[in-house]
């Protein structure tokens, strides 16, 4: 394993003891182009870490905590008043220091022994007011000025304290097997005004020290738990800021600018945009190199933040507010534009209709829209963006637990982990009808093949034992509802046409569908069978009554189906006894809305499986990957040792890949090798440097057309974004380019399966992407001769990293990245650079990621909470909804998804 992080050594031992060490978690940052709400990230605790904070954090040039012109720090936390530190009271950099030590910030007594293995010193949580309120801050002055500030530091306070009081634990027991309450944060909060371009930006960082204290002795906090509700705290700080705001200033109306984030109407979003000069600088840079409307990677983002952040600038006295007002005028929002707004009468209180609120949280695409269960903290994060002109910290609680009271929500019985959790009914039903359709149909008897009929197609179908197994099983066994576990690469689709034969033979209708519209135009044109999606066959089934009698169902890629979808078509089936036959892979990505009732199928019901791997040449490679899928990553990354380089930075990694990836392409073709991404920005710059690498090269020519901010020209990869029965193409199919319209109004395209298309500009424009490298995603159901693999060590979930590093026959190389993403990028305004991983600790990270599965369980496998009873008894506090509004209003039904039109079928024509 090549180390390009610090050395060019090979690491070949990997010690099973370190793969289970606190690995480095990354953070999501706020909006493209906003100051993220809330952004956390780490204080690193080692020797030269420290040295690092005490030079540039308390006593450097870049003092981004207790920064010159800026208010000093104050003590926070109940644990800080615990500690004599009084709330309030000022932060001394050497008790500060002193604290990011494990010490006591007066005394300098021990509280907690930092050791070699102490990763981290402090949590920096960072609150960022919205930019209106910011921009109103400095220029508004007076008693709007100090009204601003006081909402925001009290909001502050309602955020930090939600935090201490839902997140505030710490580890105890065997490898922290136990999570134990604790007793509060030892914090310093620090209030800044300004960005580090100089543009008012009102935000505190609270630094919350790695220690708390619980059962009388100090240990590290359980950091996680922080991570876990950081949406809700977030959504805290920004409703308790919106209330305090409309408290004191009754003029100000609140304007929603995205899920859950709101502006103050009146103040524009030019001049919202002009004050956001950091942010317009990176794009400006970022447009340079690649383009208007491009996207850069992370890392390259972060390069360009890092490389453009200036010092930050202390402004004394009014001096930073005078150069605010005159910046503003400058784009006409003046003196008179100000009083204007300030003077406006009172703004009528919003508040949301309940029974639409509760409709939308417990409908389909509700809390339960992409998740089985949800927590408390879900439930909050989303009633917090329902109510325009905030709530306080006691009301949002309020509205929260009535709402986990309705009707609609049922709480369950906490799992292992002791976690709390609730679901819906409405999916609770889906999830019992699918179950209870299994359970019911055990021994039923529908769609058996005689076995002369079945002995006849198997001798000439060319299958291997696996295989035979499994078709026999299935069309001779008694059972409305079947289930065949198939890993990546075990032949399923040849199974199936196996199956298909057999049915066709005896005289029996078959039908076919998938989650997705390029899994069932495989069907069709591998298995023979006229398939179609789920929701275009549920559309069909809806319209015209119901399958006809005594059919089959084979359903491909069953992990991936949604759940209400497949309940629908499972109603359907049941009332005509049709035999459904369902095959997928658990242990691959599963649906992005709610689902997993196919893994549970296969733990209580379980039918054949298909193991016999006959995608990877190498025998060592197949037995590799099926301890992956079977949760047991250290043979794998034993096994890939020679396979896995480890680089800095993405700028590394995006190099050495696309040199890797122009070696194979003309050892394997155009078609033979794939670059496999977690995201798009990564993916996108991907494309971008091999598209670069082929024309250098000669390979791709330089005349082609521009089309939706993109250059297109003949010999180009693509894969198509969007279903299109117009066009005939599918969202996933990957093609090549053969021909350019001479107008520029499209281009013309040949599959991967070797179909002639063509696109015209508009689908061009907005839904189609170059396919030199994909998304984990893409490549479901992918063969190619060889994969390259490049991610940060965490993104490497089970699921993902067995889908993506199953794909190739031949070779899969894996390129892991050190750096911390697109967080730094975000944070670089107002804190320093997490230090960049060790190699060890990379391994450490990639083992522990590849144990954490991603698939839910059904909510039905945790039973009901006994203290809940599910009935009507549960009724909603009608505060804070005005009692005017208790009753039914214009709440939005969901009704199903419209069907798709028909396309090649059997008797029941369920096309795409």
């Amino acid at each position: 394993m090549t180390c390009k992080c610090c050395c060019s050594t090979r690491i070949r031992v990997i010690r099973r003891e370190r793969l289970f060490s606190f690995c480095c978690v990354r953070f999501v940052s706020g909006q493209a182009g906003r100051w993220a709400v809330l952004s956390i990230g780490k204080l690193g605790a080692s020797a030269g870490q420290l040295e690092y904070y005490e030079r540039q954090v308390a006593a450097g040039a870049e003092d981004y905590y207790a920064g010159r012109g800026e208010v000093p720090g104050v003590w926070t936390g109940a644990g800080s008043e615990a500690l004599g530190l009084a709330g309030g009271g000022r932060v001394a950099r050497d008790g500060f220091m002193a604290l990011m030590r494990g010490a006591h910030p007066l005394d300098g007594s021990v509280l907690r022994r930092m050791t070699e293995r102490s990763k981290v010193a402090a949590i920096d949580l960072t609150f960022s007011a919205p930019k209106s309120v910011s921009v109103l801050f400095a220029v508004a002055g007076g008693g709007v000025s100090e009204a601003l500030v006081d909402a925001h530091e009290r909001a502050v306070a309602a955020a930090v304290g939600y935090l201490e009081r839902e997140a505030c634990f710490t580890r105890r027991g065997h490898a922290g097997a136990e999570r134990v309450r604790a007793e509060g944060f030892v914090a310093a909060a620090y209030r800044h005004r300004l960005s580090r371009a100089g543009d008012p930006q009102l935000h505190t960082h609270v630094v919350v020290a790695n220690l708390t204290r619980a059962d009388g002795r100090f240990t590290a906090l359980d950091a996680r738990a922080l991570f876990e509700h950081k949406s809700a705290a977030g959504a805290v700080y920004r409703s308790v800021l919106r209330a305090e705001v409309r408290e004191r200033l009754p003029w100000v109306a609140w304007s929603r600018v995205g899920r859950g984030l709101f502006e103050i109407d009146g103040v524009p979003a030019e001049l919202l945009r002009h004050f956001s000069q950091r942010r317009i600088e990176i794009e400006r840079r970022a447009a340079e190199l690649v383009g208007a409307g491009r996207a850069l990677s992370r890392e390259a983002m972060q390069t360009i933040a890092l490389a453009t952040r200036r010092p930050k600038t202390a402004l004394e006295g009014e001096v930073w507010r005078d150069d605010a007002r005159a910046r503003a005028a400058e784009h006409g929002f003046g003196v008179a534009e100000l009083q204007a707004l300030i003077t406006r009468p009172t703004a009528p209180h919003r508040r949301p209709v309940r029974s639409e609120v509760v409709c939308r949280l417990s409908g389909p695409d509700g809390l339960t829209g992409s998740h089985n269960t949800f927590a408390r903290r879900h439930a909050l994060a989303e009633l917090a963006g329902e109510f325009v002109d905030g709530l306080g910290l006691r009301d949002l609680e309020r509205a929260t637990d009535g709402y986990l009271a309705d009707a609609s929500v049922r709480r369950l019985t906490p799992g292992d982990d002791g976690a709390v959790v609730f679901t819906t009914e409405g999916l609770l039903r889906s999830e019992r009808a699918i179950v209870g359709s299994a359970e019911r149909r055990r021994e039923e008897p529908t769609a058996v093949v005689p076995q002369t009929i079945l002995d006849d197609v198997l001798a000439g179908a060319g299958l291997n034992a696996d295989q035979i197994a499994a078709v026999r099983a299935l069309a001779t066994g008694a059972q409305g509802v079947a289930t065949v576990q198939a890993l990546a690469g075990t032949g399923k689709t040849t199974m199936l046409r196996g199956i298909a034969d057999a049915y066709a033979r005896a005289g029996v209708t078959v039908f076919g569908a998938a989650p997705t519209a390029r899994a069932a135009r495989e069907l069709r044109d591998a298995a023979g069978v006229g398939a179609g999606t789920l929701h275009a066959l549920a559309g069909v089934l809806d319209r015209r009554g119901g399958f006809p009698r005594g059919s089959v169902l084979l359903l491909d890629e069953a992990g991936m189906a949604a759940t209400r979808i497949t309940a629908r078509v499972f109603a359907h089936a049941e009332r005509a006894g049709v035999k459904v036959i369902a095959v997928g892979d658990a242990g691959q990505l599963s649906s992005v809305e709610a689902g997993g009732w196919f893994a549970a199928l296969t733990r209580t019901h379980p039918g054949p499986s298909l193991r016999e791997v006959i995608r990877q040449r190498d025998p060592a490679e197949r037995a590799a990957l099926a301890a992956l899928h079977d949760g047991e990553p250290e043979r794998y990354v034993e096994h890939k040792a020679e396979a896995i380089t480890l680089h800095a930075s993405e700028r590394d990694a995006t190099a050495a890949v696309t040199d890797e990836w122009a070696r194979l392409r003309a050892e394997h073709g155009p078609a033979g090798v794939v670059m496999i991404a977690r995201d798009n920005a990564t993916r996108e710059q991907l494309n971008s440097t091999a598209r670069a690498r082929l024309r250098a090269d000669g390979l791709l020519a330089d005349a082609g057309v521009r089309i939706g901010g993109r250059d297109w020209t003949v010999g180009d990869r693509v894969i198509a974004r969007r279903n299109d029965r117009r066009l005939d193409i599918d969202n996933g199919t990957t093609a090549t380019i053969t021909a350019l319209a001479v107008d520029g109004r499209g281009v013309a395209v040949r599959t991967d399966a070797g179909h002639e298309r063509v696109l015209d500009r508009g689908y061009v424009r907005d839904h189609l992407e170059h396919a030199y490298a994909i998304t984990g995603h893409s490549s479901q159901g992918a063969t190619v001769e060889a994969a390259i693999v490049v991610g940060r060590p965490e993104e490497f979930s089970r699921e993902w990293a067995y889908t993506v590093l199953s794909r190739a026959r031949g070779e899969t190389t894996l390129h892991l990245i050190a750096d911390h993403g697109a967080d730094i990028a975000e944070r670089s305004e107002y804190a320093p650079a997490p230090p960049a991983r060790e190699p060890a600790d990379m391994l450490d990270a990639l083992a522990r990621a590849m144990r954490r599965g991603g698939s839910e369980r059904l909510a039905i496998e945790r039973p009901p909470h006994p203290d809940t009873t599910g009935s009507l008894a549960h009724h909603l506090d009608p505060h804070p909804w005005p009692a005017q509004q208790l009753e039914p209003g214009s709440a939005a039904r969901h009704s199903p998804r419209p069907a798709r039109r028909p396309g090649a079928g059997h008797d029941l024509d369920i096309g795409r």
